[in-house]
């Protein structure tokens, strides 16, 4: 629809405007529905008559047809915004300017995780939940096995004992504290004042 340098023809900077006229129809019109409506939606055929009666019973009197009476004023049963709302919705977005082809590079790269998604789903994958009960240290490196890590079993088997002996050492005083809290500044004490 566009042209390689990007502008647009005729035709679709006219569909862009009346587009943004549909647009602001359809916004006038939800406006007079909330002023003018007697519930939640009102059919645009209602909200012509509150608004000009005159005018529009004269219009569809003087426009009365089989054509007239099958089609449009069925469609005036609808809301006046969406009766403008549809048209302005497509021709905004089919007629809008400055759309360019997109680099089929950037678009792989936009569409990877998408791609993979649809892979570990082909292949059964996709809602595996990792479990980790056969947890074992000799499946790691030997230089990251430490001998006082013990398993989350272990650990629970024995926590309360743990504990106890965790609060079986007097707690600190707040002078204490401070003054452990000092030694282990990379700073000494002395220089920050």
């Amino acid at each position: 629809m566009t042209s390689t340098t990007g502008h647009m023809n005729l035709g679709m900077r006219i569909g862009f405007l009346v587009g943004w006229m549909c647009f602001a129809l359809a916004f006038v019109a939800a406006a007079a529905e909330s002023a003018y409506g007697q519930g939640f939606i009102t059919s645009a055929n209602d909200l012509l008559v509150a608004i000009a009666p005159g005018k529009w019973i004269a219009f569809k009197a003087r426009h009365a047809s089989i054509l007239f009476d099958n089609t449009v004023l069925p469609l005036m049963q609808l809301p006046g915004w969406l009766l403008a709302g549809i048209p302005a919705g497509f021709l905004l977005w089919s007629c809008r300017p400055h759309r360019e082809v997109m680099d089929p590079e950037l678009y792989d790269s936009l569409t990877t995780y998408d791609r993979l998604a649809e892979l570990a789903e082909e292949e059964g994958a996709l809602n595996d939940d990792p479990t980790f009960s056969q947890f074992d240290m000799t499946d790691y490196d030997e230089e990251h096995h430490r001998e006082d890590v013990r398993t989350a079993k272990e650990y629970m088997e024995n926590w309360q004992a743990a504990r106890e002996d965790e609060q079986s050492e007097r707690p600190l005083t707040p002078d204490e504290k401070m003054e452990k809290a000092r030694e282990n500044l990379s700073i000494p004490f002395d220089k920050l004042s």
